[in-house]
């Protein structure tokens, strides 16, 4: 005979969920559990980061937003700043322009600050072009407008502070060395040590005496344009495939520079280079960024964490709107952004050593230009949040 217990019934059902067509309600299972709990812990996560990055940015946004209310005159303009941003390596130049998108611009357009947006596809494009800026200065080049357009601007008043923000260790290193390459470097391209001796070789025919004088004029002719030729050639071979079929999209190679980093400290100092007390103050926004399948952990970590970069990117462009800045410091500021370029990818950087890539030399900056640089920095506050104009805060 069977000693076990009968079912005890159901409890009553309330007859108003019945007569809706609710079904009797039951607790989710283990697996179930387990997925919604994930879900909803994950979610929160997201949700908890995007809601105090939104803060850390509206904070910094309201810091510098009284500039923006700031009286303008009826011929000036407003002041602006130059951006230069490069793309990381492993990775294309959208997902720098997004990081100066997200972190930088908010900031900026607080402050009613304009910017000129600098983009390096390649390496040595902000060191070529920031150096190719100061040689037309140092040549008397440097105002290309013509007669109409200095008649309209001539009249407005400009904001001669200006200001340069580089996004990444790459950018930042590059334009540190274009400073130096167009301070201390030659005003031209200097010449190959081929075509040096194709010179040696004609003078020798020409202080000969024979009669060679029409073919030693048509060497040294050749000879002083070895340089256009060599580098025109290079640009064909760029443009150029193996199969010598014609690649409209593959443009020459960046130039070289004028000037190698051994010899910063033997160059002369220009006389133009005296005159100038600073440069304009410059400032490195950071700009992690890690690839590769073994460092999804820390991936994933930044993923959950951006507010704290967000918060570190607001203050340093809320420096350059309020115009707090200190003397350059090699050691301290040639240091910025090294843990940024260990964790360039490996192979990248091996194949970069190979090549004599410029992101992998030795940061190195003149004495002579370290001196008339200024690095953006915000003065520590007790009160972070307060509308503070710059003359109350202490320089």
């Amino acid at each position: 005979m069977s000693t076990a217990s009968p079912k005890s019934a159901p409890p009553p059902r309330n007859p108003v969920l019945i007569a809706l067509g609710i079904p009797r309600l039951r607790l989710p299972g283990r697996n179930m559990s387990i997925f919604l709990g994930t879900v909803l812990g994950i979610s929160s996560m997201i949700y908890y980061d995007r809601k105090n990055r939104r803060a850390n940015r509206q904070k910094w946004k309201d810091r510098v937003s009284y500039l923006a209310k700031e009286t303008l005159q009826a011929n000036g303009m407003p002041r602006k700043v130059t951006v230069y941003v490069a793309p990381p390596p492993g990775d294309h130049l959208d997902v720098t322009i997004a990081h100066f998108t997200q972190y930088v611009k908010p900031v900026l357009t607080a402050a009613a600050i304009d910017w000129e947006l600098v983009e390096a596809k390649r390496q040595g494009d902000i060191r070529h072009q920031v150096a190719e800026q100061i040689r037309k200065e140092r040549r008397g080049e440097g105002d290309s407008r013509d007669e109409l357009m200095k008649a309209v601007t001539d009249g407005l008043k400009y904001d001669t502070e200006g200001g340069v923000i580089c996004v990444g260790r790459g950018a930042y290193k590059e334009y540190l060395h274009g400073l130096n390459e167009g301070w201390l470097g030659p005003l031209e391209m200097p010449a190959s040590p081929q075509l040096e001796k194709r010179v040696d070789e004609v003078h020798g025919l020409l202080e000969s005496g024979d009669d060679v004088t029409q073919t030693a004029v048509e060497a040294s002719k050749a000879a002083e344009a070895g340089v256009v030729t060599s580098q025109v050639a290079d640009a064909n071979k760029s443009i150029e495939g193996d199969d010598g079929e014609e690649k409209i999209d593959k443009k020459p190679p960046v130039p070289k520079p004028y000037i190698s980093q051994g010899d910063y400290g033997s160059a002369p100092t220009p006389p133009e280079l005296a005159r100038i007390i600073s440069f304009q103050p410059i400032v490195y926004i950071p700009h992690p960024h890690i690839l590769g399948f073994l460092n999804t952990p820390i991936r994933t970590y930044r993923f959950f964490t951006k507010r704290e970069l967000a918060d570190r990117c607001g203050r340093l462009t809320a420096s350059v709107a309020l115009s707090q800045s200190r003397p350059f410091i090699p050691r301290i500021d040639l240091a910025q952004g090294m843990e940024e370029e260990n964790e360039w990818p490996k192979k990248w950087k091996e194949t970069a050593l190979e090549k004599g890539s410029e992101w992998m030399q030795d940061f190195v900056v003149d004495d002579r230009i370290a001196e008339r640089l200024r690095v953006y920095q915000l003065p520590p506050i007790e009160d972070e949040n307060k509308q503070t104009s710059p003359a109350a805060i202490e320089r």
